[in-house]
């Protein structure tokens, strides 16, 4: 922190005497340290345990994986990482044979061989099958249930020779790619990585093999530096960066205004405007985000016909407009867009009262919903007569101080009201929601869902399986449960492709299992100079391949700023994400 406070200092002084139409001398610049402004610092050092955005973004920095995302490309494509090249299959998908790259060396110094994959494997099934289970064992059991003699998604790894390396797999999953990039699966060092114990994060160093080490941590700062030996060929402008925390995203936006930082973790709508005025920063395109939020129903209480018509008496364009201040976007498939097959012909929601009242009808007529004695209303009848009658009564949960979350709750209350539905809404602390969640005692409830590694699995499986803890809509579709299987096993990718989009239209069109609300649609606010900055609808900060053109740097501001990365409205969403549920 003291190296930080130096900086500022220093900067102050320099630039309070200086014309602002001068611009900083390269030179002088590239002394000076990158300064990110986050709202959390790492939490859990071990890449086999952490589970929350902060300590995954560290993760990325210092640790690689054999595959990885393209982080220039929109579409998130995988790539080689320290893999020589992509893996080959066995005929029935259960083996994956990969060979590593060569003269790869960890931070340690030491070079990375086949015995430091199997290493690193070999300790994440300890830790998965331990009495008290790694917090993202889910991740590689993903068929427990279905497979419950043989839960663990890896039965062994091998060394074939000193560059490869074969996985047995106890069932076929074809998702074991995308896997392979998630930040737990990232390889670490045998020498310097202790067997049967977690690292610990107020002492212990994360050796990996990534272009930054970590050089020190503190409860306020976490410094990186660039790794002189890293095997890559592109040498990064960012040398030396200093993560600085910061208790509040008021003070953390301040600073990137006034140039005492140069880039931060998340954007303020409230500041939005000032970005917009500023002759320093650029207010970039949105950039839809891969968490999706959605109205759950108990599809065991709520039945298809009741669920078709709560769907069609939300008020989207109000959600979007008002509660989210024009910073969502409307969800239009439980596979999000930026994810894998993400389905572009499935059309979102949109308000329909006539076809709302037509689906209670046809509730009605279907047995599973009972009019009230008298009922003689049709799709035409006025608001007031149909809000006159209690065909239905549901409650609604949801979590206090989430106010997005309260606001949707009234919104239904009134929406469903013109559909003769009566809704009571609940509020509840988190504990109490998830607990209610688990125990199947919620009929209607919002929820967030954010993606571990990009394959549309990673939403659909674990949100729409009868085996699933996640489920808490109770879908339980025979139907479902075959293409879900055969998704995981289907190795043409141009089939696997195709069986996506079925499974996205058959959830959309013929289950309904939930209402689609929306996804966060984030701008970036950048410094003025910045290129190359690997903003991606994963949310994975990346800072080895960002430039700048340090010769537009005005000399007038306490420093030079380079971008808010991934910003997201304050009111749609935190910086961090903690686990899977939101």
């Amino acid at each position: 922190m003291k190296h930080t406070k130096m900086y500022v200092v220093m900067a102050a002084l320099l630039f309070s005497t200086m014309i602002p139409s001068m611009v900083m001398a390269e030179e002088e610049a590239a002394e000076r340290p990158f300064i990110y402004g986050v709202g959390s610092l790492v939490v859990d050092l071990d890449p086999q345990t952490a589970w929350d955005s902060a300590s995954g973004d560290m993760i990325s920095q210092i640790s690689e994986g054999l595959l990885s995302y393209d982080l220039t490309d929109p579409n998130l494509a995988l790539q080689p990482q320290l893999a020589k090249d992509f893996g080959n299959w066995s005929e029935d998908a259960t083996e994956y044979t990969i060979e590593l790259k060569q003269g790869v060396k960890f931070h340690d110094g030491e070079e990375m061989t086949a015995d430091d994959v199997v290493f690193t494997f070999d300790r994440l099934n300890y830790f998965c099958s331990n009495e008290t289970p790694t917090q993202i064992a889910e991740l590689y059991e993903p068929l427990a249930s279905i497979y419950p003699d043989t839960p663990l998604l890896i039965n062994k790894t091998e060394a074939i020779n000193d560059y490869t390396v074969k996985f047995t797999l106890n069932y076929p999953y074809v998702a074991f790619e995308p896997l392979l990039c998630f930040y737990g699966s990232v390889i670490l060092s045998e020498k310097s990585t202790p067997a049967r114990e977690y690292l610990i994060t107020a002492t212990d160093t994360l050796i990996g093999t990534g272009p930054y080490y970590q050089e020190s941590n503190s409860d306020r700062l976490t410094v990186y530096k660039y790794f002189e030996d890293y095997y890559g060929e592109h040498i990064p402008e960012i040398k030396e960066m200093h993560w600085v925390l910061y208790d509040d995203a008021t003070t953390q936006n301040q600073a990137f205004l006034s140039g005492d930082v140069d880039a931060v973790d998340g954007i303020s709508l409230e500041f939005m405007s000032e970005y917009e005025g500023s002759e320093y920063h650029t207010v970039g395109d949105r950039l839809q985000s891969t968490v999706i939020v959605y109205l759950g129903m108990d599809n065991t209480v709520i039945k298809l016909n009741t669920r078709l018509a709560i769907q069609d008496a939300i008020n989207y364009t109000y959600i979007i407009d008002e509660i989210g201040k024009g910073e969502l976007a409307q969800m239009t498939s439980i596979v999000p867009k930026g994810i894998m097959y993400h389905d572009t012909s499935i059309e979102a929601p949109v308000q329909n009262l006539t076809a709302a009242r037509l689906h209670i009808l046809d509730a009605i007529a279907a047995g599973e919903l009972t009019a009230p004695a008298g009922f003689d209303l049709d799709e035409t009848s006025p608001d007031e007569e149909w809000a006159a009658v209690a065909i239905e009564s549901y409650s609604y949960t949801y979590n206090t101080g989430n106010a997005n979350r309260e606001a949707v709750g009234e919104l239904c209350k009134a929406n469903l009201d013109k559909i003769g539905i009566d809704v009571a809404v609940n509020g509840k602390t988190w504990g109490e929601f998830l607990n209610d969640l688990d125990e199947g005692n919620v009929e209607i409830y919002m929820l967030g869902w954010g993606p571990d590694y990009n394959d549309p699995s990673n939403f659909i499986n674990p949100l729409m399986s009868n085996t699933s803890s996640a489920n808490a809509a109770h879908v339980n579709d025979s139907q479902l449960q075959t293409m879900m299987s055969d998704g995981l096993t289907e190795t043409n990718m141009t089939k696997r492709e195709e069986l996506y989009h079925e499974i996205q239209q058959y959830i959309a069109y013929d289950i309904v299992p939930w209402a689609y609300l929306y996804t966060g649609n984030a701008r970036s606010v950048r410094y003025n100079g910045a290129e190359n900055t690997c903003r991606n609808a994963m949310g994975i900060p990346y800072f080895y391949l960002w430039t700048f053109d340090y010769s537009s740097i005005p000399k007038g501001i306490p420093g030079f700023n380079i971008l808010a990365l991934f910003g997201v409205a304050a009111i749609t969403f935190s910086a961090l994400i903690y686990k899977k549920r939101h």
